[in-house]
C-alpha cells in the first residue's frame, strides 16, 4: 500500500504526494519547489502527476516538474491545459503500477465547470470540492452542479479518507457555527481543529 505525505504550499495549500518504494505520484502541484525538495531528499521517481482543475495554485509546478522528471500527467479533459497531458473524463480509471492501485475519475463541477477528482483504494483526492466543514467557492459553475458533486461525494463509504487542497477547517468552523451555534458536534469540531492548528 502506498503512503499519502502533504506537502504545505503557498498559504494554506496541501500538495498531496503518494508514495510506494521508490516510486510517487502527485496531486494539484502548484509550486514544483517543494515536491523537488522531498523527491529528492527521499529518492523518489515522479510517475505521475493528478490535476483536478485548472486554477494556477493547483498546476503552477507542473512545468518545471516535467523538466526534471518524466511523469505523466492526467487532467479533466473538461479544461484546457499548456502541457501534456492525457484527458480523463468521469469513469475512467488512472492505473498507477508504482503504486499498485488504480484510481477512478468522478467529474464534479461547481467550483469550475471541468473540476474532477480521484477515488481509490479508500482514498479521494478531491481537490476544491470539498474541504473539512465546507465546500469550495462556485468560479464557473453553478450551486446545483456543485451540490450534486457533493451529493455524489457523500455516496462514497463513510471510511474514505479525504485530502482536500487547501486548510480551511477552522475558517469553515467559524462559519458553521454562526449558521448552527449549538451544534454540539462542530462545537468539538472546531476545537479540535484551534488545537491541531496551533
Amino acid at each position: 500500500m502506498f503512503q499519502v505525505i502533504p506537502i504545505p504550499a503557498f498559504r494554506d495549500n496541501y500538495i498531496w504526494l503518494l508514495q510506494r518504494e521508490d516510486h510517487a505520484v502527485v496531486a494539484d502541484p502548484g509550486d514544483a519547489a517543494p515536491v523537488l525538495a522531498y523527491l529528492e531528499s527521499h529518492g523518489l521517481n515522479l510517475d505521475a502527476i493528478l490535476v483536478t482543475h485548472h486554477h494556477s495554485d493547483h498546476i503552477g509546478g507542473i512545468d518545471a516538474l516535467l523538466a526534471q522528471h518524466a511523469a505523466k500527467v492526467y487532467a479533466p479533459a473538461q479544461e484546457q491545459y499548456h502541457f501534456p497531458h492525457q484527458a480523463v473524463r468521469e469513469g475512467d480509471m488512472v492505473e498507477l503500477p508504482g503504486l499498485l492501485t488504480a484510481f477512478q475519475v468522478m467529474e464534479t463541477p461547481g467550483h469550475t465547470l471541468g473540476h474532477a477528482v480521484y477515488y481509490g483504494a479508500n482514498h479521494l483526492f478531491c481537490g476544491d470540492t470539498l474541504f473539512s466543514c465546507g465546500c469550495g467557492r462556485l468560479f464557473e459553475g453553478t450551486c446545483q452542479q456543485l451540490y450534486h458533486s457533493l451529493e455524489r461525494l457523500a455516496n462514497l463509504p463513510g471510511s474514505t479518507l479525504v485530502y482536500c487542497t487547501h486548510e480551511y477547517t477552522v475558517q469553515n468552523c467559524r462559519f458553521a457555527l454562526s449558521v448552527e451555534p449549538d451544534n454540539r458536534a462542530l462545537q468539538a469540531r472546531y476545537q479540535e481543529a484551534m488545537a491541531l492548528a496551533a
